[in-house]
């Protein structure tokens, strides 16, 4: 990781409603609503993160729910001008281990096939490619299935 000590992970509140949908529409082709991203703050099996600087401004979020035994990753977001800074690798970390600790033994995500920075990110994390979802998006793009094995912590 370089460089980005000042920032600390924790978990996300509904006073970051606002922050995670202003970085969610710089983030995303395809952005979550407002109301979707509340949704899952308000659900009681997702798990979401967020990384403030020390002047409490959000500058990245991850998003995931815990079904039985297994974390699906939802979104995983980083502000522009902090990425390649191993942000993205930190919050994917700060999930897999939340999820170990509540006993999930797999986590897994789909992935745009064509977002070659986010495939490096979960890759370097350990993930790896499943399958692939043809067409899958609304554009046409295909996905990638990826998943991880946890070990309970």
């Amino acid at each position: 990781m370089k460089d980005h000590n000042h920032i600390t992970i924790r978990p996300a509140t509904n006073g970051d409603l606002d922050e995670i949908c202003s970085i969610e529409q710089a983030h995303s082709q395809n952005p979550w609503s407002r109301s979707g991203i509340a949704g899952e703050l308000s659900r009681a099996n997702s798990i979401i993160f967020v990384l403030p600087t020390p002047e409490n401004r959000l500058v990245g979020f991850a998003c995931s729910s815990l079904v039985l035994d297994e974390l699906q990753i939802l979104e995983i977001a980083v502000l522009p001008d902090f990425r390649n800074r191993g942000l993205g690798c930190t919050l994917v970390s700060r999930l897999l281990a939340e999820a170990a600790a509540k006993n999930a033994n797999r986590a897994c995500l789909e992935v745009r096939a064509s977002n070659h920075p986010a495939i490096r990110v979960y890759e370097k994390c350990g993930f790896k490619r499943d399958a692939v979802r043809k067409k899958y998006y609304q554009n046409g793009e295909d996905a990638l299935l990826m998943s991880k094995h946890l070990l309970y912590i």
